[in-house]
This record gives structure tokens, C-alpha cells and sequence, in this order.
């Protein structure tokens, strides 16, 4: 994702803007493509986990030979610069069309929660579920059931889960799509999200319905399968990271900078993510450096934070704009080392650590409760004895996903 350069066809002739697809390239014969419709809110040109995730599948699909129909939100931003390639096919939902800046409901939710107090946030979302509710696009739903198919399999993928929502209605109206293998694949537990920690217990009856009209539930990491357990046996959830293409990686060659340079990049959050406690830190620190923060969304209360603690400490806080992936790896391969925040809750893990883990530098993870003082001011001096160790980039590869997933659909159907 990311790619700049507008390739050309084979004719010569100009294709629309955005990343070209490799053209069919595998050792499937003809009777192993299949026809594979993946339901996102998320794809590139978008920076985000979630949209990488959507465009690595689609990208080895296709490679693969795979005749893929990839379904996404009516926004602005995905048709002026769409992914393109032989076998991809790109529909979009029916809603009205979504300027890059958001919709006007989206924009007024947002103040009208600029305006209540924090209980009255947390009371409202916990009866109305932020995920589920404000984060559902009925176009999809529509465009799915108009969708004639055939199709081996359908994928759909979460965050949010509304997209999971609307699948599961457009199923009960079209056969085309209960006929072919269904996976709901969670990036994270639902209803968890950075909106809400809680919320009315019922919404999780939505995880027992879904258990009985998907084939399968993929999640990303084992410790997270408590979540889905009460609701799906066990026999039908897989454990499918995200995958990257580790051959698009390129470093940069590293040299110790003079004063310590360290870099984190992603989104915070209140409550699962919240730096405050490190920004406090690095106000007792007496000693030079430079912290380098590649944030592609930050809320008004972590941006008062970040200005707040850079008149507060000797080094330097550097805000940067995101960066498309593969530059963000380079730009992070040249830092002394890389800090990443755990989430507070113990069911998800960040997929920045892979990112941070192809940079090829030191990561030094933690959060509020497991920070080691110590271990970060000898980080400062050179001394990585704190780092994260035994991240095995080999299981993230997406060619070993894809076939993954092409293996659920070799299983078949498990639901009636």
C-alpha cells in the first residue's frame, strides 16, 4: 500500500490510479480458483491495520489466480484511487457516496460527544452500541443481496462488526451467499473497542446468531478465544494472524545517532491505550533525545497531551504525518529503537509489533502496569536487555495466511 507510481497496462495504456495488481502467477490449476467475495470497511489507500489486511488477502489472492469480488464502503477516497488487477473485482455499497472528510452523521456524532460529559458518553454507549449501531452501513447490506454470485467462499472482515451485521442479514436473503463457505474473521473481540470498554450484555447474543449462520470465526491471536468460546465450538474458530508481504520490506541502513532517538507509530486510546503515564516519565528524564511519533489520528485530548509534555521535557516529542507502510518501516529502521503501548485489555495484541519486528530495531513493549523505568533508561544508553524477544515474522508471512484461508474453504460448509 502506498505506491505512488501509476503502472502501466500491458496495452500501454493508461489503468486507473492507485496499486496494480500482480498479474496471475501460481501453480493453481483451473479447478482450484476459486471465486472469493470479501466484505471490508477498510482497504487502501487507507493507513490503517485494518485496511492493510484487506489489501495483503486481496493482493495474494489474486496472485494466486483467485477471481476475487472485494466489496467496500461508497467512499470518496477508495474510487479515485482504487486497487486494480486481473481477476479483482470492486463493488461498492449503495449508500451515498462519503466525502474523505466523513459523513455529516459521523462529523455531528463526534460533537454531539465533544459535548457530554464522560458518564453521560459511558451511559449512552453502553445501551447503544458505538460498534454495532454507528458503524453500520445498510448499503452494504443491499448491495450484498443483489450480488448473483456464484461463490466459493465469502469473507467478511471486522472492524467493525457491524460489517459481520451486515452480511449476516444479506444472508438470510440471498442464497447465493449461505450457499458458499462463510468466515467472520475478528481483528479484534467485538464490543470491546475504543469507544466503549462496556456494554449491554445482550449485544453478544449478536456472537451466538453469528455462530449459526458463519462456517467459521478467524482470530488473529489464541489468548483472545475466551471471547467467542460461550458462543461457537471451539472446532470452528481458527487462529489466522494478519499477513504482510514481507518481500515489499526495505530497510534502511542503521547508524547510533549521537543523542537517542525512538519512535512509536499508531493511535492511542483512552482507557486501552493512553500514554499519559509515559509522557510523565520523560518529563523526569534530565537526559537529551529525540521521541519521534508517527500518529495518523489523534483525538483533541492526545493532542493537548502531546503539546503539553513537549514544553515539559528536555528532549524532543516530534509529531510526523502517517506515512504509508513501507516508508513507515524504513523511516523506523533508522531509530535507535521502537516503544510500542499494550493495550490495557489482555484479549488483542497490536499489529503494529510486526511492523515494528520488520524494522529490524529493539522494541521495548509495555503499558501503565508493566513500564520498567530502569529498563527504558538503559535503552537510552544502548543497553536493549528490556526488548521484546522470540517475534517469529515467518507466521505473519501472507503467503502461509492465504493458504490459511484457502484451506477453510477446502473444509466446507460446517453450518446447515
Amino acid at each position: 500500500t502506498g505506491a505512488e507510481k501509476r503502472p502501466e497496462s500491458r496495452s500501454g495504456s493508461d489503468v486507473p490510479p492507485g496499486i496494480r495488481l500482480p498479474n496471475s502467477q501460481t501453480h493453481h490449476t483451473m479447478s482450484d480458483r476459486k471465486h472469493i467475495l470479501i466484505v471490508s470497511n477498510a482497504c487502501y489507500p487507507e493507513l490503517s491495520p485494518r485496511a492493510f489486511r484487506t489489501t495483503e488477502l486481496v493482493r495474494e489472492l489474486v496472485r494466486r489466480g483467485h477471481r476475487v469480488t472485494l466489496l467496500l464502503p461508497n467512499r470518496e477516497t477508495y474510487r479515485r484511487n482504487p486497487l486494480t488487477g486481473d481477476g479483482l473485482q470492486i463493488v461498492y455499497s449503495s449508500s451515498r457516496l462519503e466525502p474523505e472528510k466523513g459523513t455529516p452523521t459521523a462529523r455531528r456524532n463526534r460533537k454531539i460527544r465533544s459535548l457530554l460529559p464522560k458518564f453521560a458518553q459511558r451511559a449512552v454507549l453502553y445501551f447503544y452500541c458505538h460498534e454495532l449501531r454507528a458503524k453500520y452501513d445498510p448499503g452494504l447490506c443491499e448491495r450484498l443481496s443483489e450480488l448473483s454470485g456464484p461463490f466459493d467462499a465469502v469473507l467478511s472482515i471486522s472492524y467493525p462488526a457491524a460489517v459481520h451485521l451486515a452480511v449476516s442479514r444479506a444472508m438470510r436473503r440471498n442464497a447465493a451467499l449461505r450457499s458458499a463457505v462463510t468466515i467472520a474473521e475478528f481483528s479484534d473481540p467485538p464490543f470491546r473497542g475504543d469507544v466503549a470498554r462496556t456494554v449491554f450484555p445482550a449485544y453478544f447474543l449478536y456472537l451466538k446468531r453469528w455462530a449459526r449462520q458463519f462456517d467459521y470465526f478467524t482470530i488473529p491471536v489464541e489468548k483472545a478465544l475466551p471471547c467467542y468460546t460461550p458462543y461457537i465450538d471451539r472446532d470452528r474458530i481458527r487462529i489466522i494472524p494478519q499477513g504482510f508481504d514481507l518481500s515489499t520490506v526495505r530497510r534502511l541502513p542503521y547508524t547510533p545517532h549521537a543523542k537517542p532517538v525512538f519512535a512509536y507509530a499508531g493511535r492511542f486510546y483512552e482507557h486501552i491505550r493512553d500514554p499519559k503515564f509515559f509522557f510523565d516519565f520523560l518529563a523526569t528524564l534530565d537526559t537529551d533525545f529525540r521521541f519521534d511519533l508517527y500518529v495518523n489520528y489523534l483525538d483533541p485530548c492526545f493532542r493537548e497531551m502531546i503539546r503539553e509534555a513537549q514544553g515539559r521535557v528536555t528532549g524532543e516529542i516530534a509529531l510526523h504525518d502517517p506515512l504509508p507502510r513501507e516508508k513507515l518501516i524504513e523511516r523506523l529502521s533508522q531509530a535507535d529503537f521502537v516503544v510500542n503501548f499494550d493495550n490495557a485489555t489482555s484479549n488483542a495484541t497490536p499489529s503494529k509489533l510486526i511492523d515494528y519486528a520488520m524494522s529490524g530495531r529493539p522494541i521495548l513493549s509495555f503499558n501503565e502496569r508493566t513500564f520498567d523505568p530502569e529498563g527504558f533508561r538503559a535503552a537510552l544508553s544502548g543497553d536493549y536487555s528490556a526488548q521484546v524477544k522470540g517475534i517469529d515474522l515467518s507466521q505473519y508471512d501472507i503467503r502461509r495466511i492465504a493458504d490459511r484461508f484457502e484451506g477453510l474453504i477446502d473444509e466446507g460448509k460446517k453450518t446447515e
